[in-house]
């Protein structure tokens, strides 16, 4: 690979966090597709990867690291450090385009969606992980709630949000279990449309779910968009993986499920405009109402809340301190879904620009909105801090009715 003065290629969309590691801090590269394996680099080599944007050249490069680190780089370690990060499908190129439309062939023949967190995010033998579930449960409250038409759970990682989840799902052990259950998840990726369904069942270390694919198509033809377009994006998302865990550990296989992921909120915030005004979402909601009428069903939101610190964009760490002043807007906000006001808790949301960045906003919203009139109580919640105070994110439970 001979670069000269080239235009270098582009690093895609990756999420970058400090690691400890035996040789010091380095930076790890994570891919929220999935794609890509997790690479780390040296806090030199991350400089430079995150100088590829596909318009700096190799000289551009050098110049760049001769400013940041008084020291000249030869072409020869940067382009060592190029072949590794395309190696890893890391880079905008020919190759990583080749392999992505590979996944998605492969994605569109399979009528399975495959666990994409087993053994990675909870355990991937079925006892080991009925254990770990049950070890969450039997510390929770054991109560039942009449009436439950919906609920809101976490959707972190269960070592961190294990006890939260349990709260609400102790409820649900409690009663009857429906016959769907329809899920609305925050999608972590770049979305078209303003939600995105999937005809694939869903499998777990505990089996495979049946998706309601005579849903999906009545809903797909009273919409004026393709719900499937973005079907792709549920191959690694973790939202509805991780409420799925729960649900067959208490009800087996007997039932159906919807899921369905929710676009970022973002535009509309940044337009001063409602969800609720866009005829696409409207349409959408609407269909989903309309098809559940002749269902018993439970909605369920996975939904987490504040994302704040350094790793998210803010200039300082998390102190004690901020963490009571988040957990007293994460309330005052929650207040609007316990009272089931959809639009209260958007503008509530819409007046801070969204600066707490709440990741649960739009599958909390669509919940709502499908709900109609409704009342919560706030069954949990919590707030997990890095020790070093780089990030905290916060999460609750609620139960609707």
């Amino acid at each position: 690979m001979i670069l000269q003065a080239v235009e270098l290629p582009k690093l895609r969309p990756v999420e970058a966090l400090p690691v400890e590691t035996g040789r010091g801090r380095m930076v790890a590269l994570r891919d929220p597709w999935g794609i890509s394996p997790e690479v780390l680099l040296s806090e030199e080599a991350f400089f430079l990867a995150a100088q590829l944007d596909g318009r700096n050249t190799l000289r551009d490069l050098q110049v760049a690291y001769m400013r940041r680190f008084g020291e000249i780089i030869f072409g020869e370690r940067i382009e060592e450090l190029i072949r590794t990060l395309d190696e890893h499908y890391l880079l905008e190129t020919p190759r990583f385009q080749r392999h992505l439309q590979e996944l998605k062939e492969r994605w569109q023949d399979s009528p399975v969606r495959e666990a994409a967190f087993a053994g990675k995010g909870y355990p991937a033998d079925p006892a080991e992980l009925r254990s770990y579930l049950e070890g969450f449960l039997e510390e929770a409250s054991p109560r039942r709630l009449d009436g439950l038409r919906g609920v809101v759970a976490p959707h972190i990682d269960l070592g961190r949000g294990g006890p939260c989840y349990a709260s609400v799902y102790r409820a649900l052990a409690e009663g009857d279990h429906p016959s769907l259950v329809v899920i609305f998840g925050t999608c972590h990726l770049p979305m078209k449309a303003p939600f995105a369904l999937t005809e694939k069942a869903f499998r777990t270390p505990l089996g495979a779910l049946r998706t309601a694919c005579d849903l999906v198509e009545e809903i797909r033809e009273a919409v004026p968009f393709d719900p499937l377009e973005d079907e792709f994006l549920h191959r690694n998302e973790h939202t509805v993986e991780l409420q799925l865990l729960f649900l067959q550990h208490l009800w087996g296989d007997g039932f159906e499920i919807l899921p369905i992921l929710c676009r970022s909120f973002a535009h509309y915030v940044e337009e001063d405009s409602r969800p609720s005004e866009d005829p696409a979402f409207r349409a959408f909601v609407e269909a989903l109402r309309e098809v559940l009428r002749r269902r018993e069903v439970l909605l369920l939101a996975s939904a987490d809340l504040s994302h704040i610190g350094p790793q998210f964009g803010d200039p300082l760490p998390v102190d004690e301190g901020t963490l009571v002043e988040v957990g007293g807007k994460d309330r005052e906000m929650l207040s609007y879904v316990e009272r089931g006001d959809a639009e209260g808790f958007y503008d509530y949301v819409k007046a801070e620009r969204d600066r707490r960045r709440i990741c649960g906003l739009p599958p909390i919203y669509a919940l709502l909105k499908v709900l109609g009139s409704c009342r919560g109580e706030l069954l949990d919640y919590r707030q997990w801090r890095d020790p070093r105070g780089f990030a905290s994110v916060s999460f609750a439970s609620l139960a609707l009715f």
